[in-house]
């Protein structure tokens, strides 16, 4: 956050701020993030007459097959890893809406990666607990356990194979990392250590600018990422819910709670059952974000009974880790932007003599072959990250993102109801209490700051809960809301993370 706020302290735009910020965190906070995650963003650039977004999700290796993993995909090695996207992000995102040269951007997240910085209580944390998968790889312990054990909170930890990765990305643009050392490092490291990926994988990447998937909810315009992101769940489950007079409810009330999760339930049936990688099947997003598609799935909403499974809908009839940045400045410009590893710590795996721990996206495919998101070579997977952003009259109003895998179409749903539906601060929308449906278990997860009757009413209607801390942490919001009248932007960042607003 504060390299950001220097990028705009000293001249810089939005856009410059966010991927200076974007580096640096992948430096800084590698069980979150790294240069070998994905990144998504949204756009506005000033005086545009509609917003960008941005899909820096890798595709799995060309040569991968599901027949190649008979026991299932690993969760941890370099078979878990897609092509990382991330550095193609930064460089699109600056040259075609920042200001500063790639160089000056990377060079906060340079000097962290060679001087070190004193590892935080969550990075210790994250480390002990995944000390056994970084043992199993030579480069990752080498910088992440020295002497065969994990970092500790306050100890220095540098990373000087990053920093000269980061250097020729700064020197010669994202060719020197999908073009150069790092593939060529990349192939040889599959050659010894077992792998799909080839040099060629890498060197035919870009990341793609592409318009956004839009809906209208009580009048405000509401844009997402679309395929591969879910994104789209969030705008079908706000039209679900549009056929609800949810501000006649009462906040945290057992009602509110049931229409919003089954309307998420619902959403998230027709992501399994049609989405999938816009390239490999024709997934009918158009009809699904229709409201009249909104008006048939909502007749599958029962207002007063949970649904254990719901079926998908048919669109023919229709005529627990990632960092979000989040910047908007003075001239117009805005971004939300999201970057990624997956899980914690991604794939384990840091590229020998590079410095670059990859992802492990790989795993959001299925193997089943009747899956639109089934794995095949080339294929990105169905992405859990996503940025969203409200306007008003084509200007924004709100822009965030909640890090946490599925849980974060969950809470964008939710901060975007608080907001829009009662009236709520955009720093109050963030604190207020949240659920959680657990997409594995099938419980709903309660903060327990709401009303403890609320969970006997909901188990009463044949949900299954679990209450959880007062501030759970399954995702971590950050959002700026613009006052068009007052020309006042209001950031806010979740207190169940470590985030930080910074403006001047």
């Amino acid at each position: 956050t504060a390299a950001g706020l220097r990028i705009l302290q000293q001249g810089g735009n939005a856009f410059d701020a966010a991927i200076a910020a974007a580096a640096v965190i992948a430096v800084v906070e590698p069980n979150s993030n790294h240069v070998g995650g994905d990144a998504f963003a949204l756009c506005h650039p000033a005086g545009a007459p509609t917003p960008v977004a941005v899909n820096a999700s890798g595709p799995a290796p060309a040569e991968d097959r599901p027949e190649r993993h008979s026991q299932g995909i690993p969760a941890h090695g370099l078979e878990s890893a897609t092509v990382p996207g991330a550095v193609s992000a930064w460089e699109t995102v600056l040259a075609r809406f920042g200001t500063m040269r790639l160089a000056d951007a990377l060079a906060p997240a340079i000097d962290y990666a060679e001087a070190g910085f004193p590892v935080d209580y969550a990075l210790a944390a994250a480390l002990h607990e995944m000390r056994e998968v970084l043992a199993r790889f030579p480069a990752s312990a080498a910088i992440f356990l020295p002497g065969g054990e994990p970092l500790r909170r306050g100890q220095l930890l540098a990373q000087p194979d990053l920093a000269a990765t980061l250097r020729a990305i700064a020197a010669d643009g994202a060719g020197a990392f999908y073009r150069g050392g790092f593939a060529d490092a990349l192939a040889r490291a599959a050659q010894s250590d077992g792998g799909a990926f080839v040099r060629e994988d890498l060197a035919g990447y870009a990341c793609e600018v592409v318009a956004p998937v839009r809906t209208f909810y009580r009048g405000w315009e509401i844009l997402e990422q679309p395929l591969p992101s879910q994104g789209f769940v969030v705008l079908e489950a706000l039209n679900i819910v549009e056929g609800f007079e949810l501000e006649q409810l009462e906040f945290g009330s057992a009602q509110l709670l049931h229409v919003l999760l089954e309307a998420k339930k619902l959403a998230f049936a027709d992501r399994h059952a049609f989405m999938g990688d816009p390239r490999f099947v024709r997934a009918p997003v158009a009809q699904v974000l229709t409201k009249e598609f909104a008006a048939q799935r909502r007749m599958a909403l029962d207002p007063a009974r949970a649904s254990r499974e719901q079926s998908r809908g048919d669109p023919s009839n229709i005529g627990t880790d990632t960092t979000a940045i989040t910047v908007a400045d003075a001239h117009g410009n805005a971004i939300a932007f999201i970057q990624s590893v997956f899980r914690s710590f991604g794939s384990g795996y840091v590229v020998p003599g590079t410095g670059v721990l990859l992802n492990n996206r790989r795993t959001g495919f299925a193997l089943d072959p009747r899956s639109p998101n089934v794995l095949a070579g080339g294929k990105r997977t169905v992405h859990t990250l996503n940025t969203y952003m409200v306007l008003r009259e084509g200007r924004p109003a709100l822009l965030g993102s909640s890090p946490g895998g599925h849980y974060q179409v969950q809470a964008n749903l939710q901060i975007i109801t608080n907001l829009l539906d009662f009236g709520m601060h955009v720093q109050e929308a963030i604190d207020a209490p949240r659920w959680y449906h657990d997409e594995e278990t099938g419980r709903v997860v309660l903060e327990s700051r709401f009303d403890p009757a609320v969970g006997g009413v909901l188990r009463s209607r044949g949900h299954e809960v679990r209450w959880d801390a007062p501030w759970c942490g399954h995702a971590r919001a950050q959002a700026i809301a613009f006052d068009t009248d007052s020309e006042t932007l209001f950031g806010a960042t979740d207190p169940r993370w470590h985030g930080q607003v910074l403006g001047f």
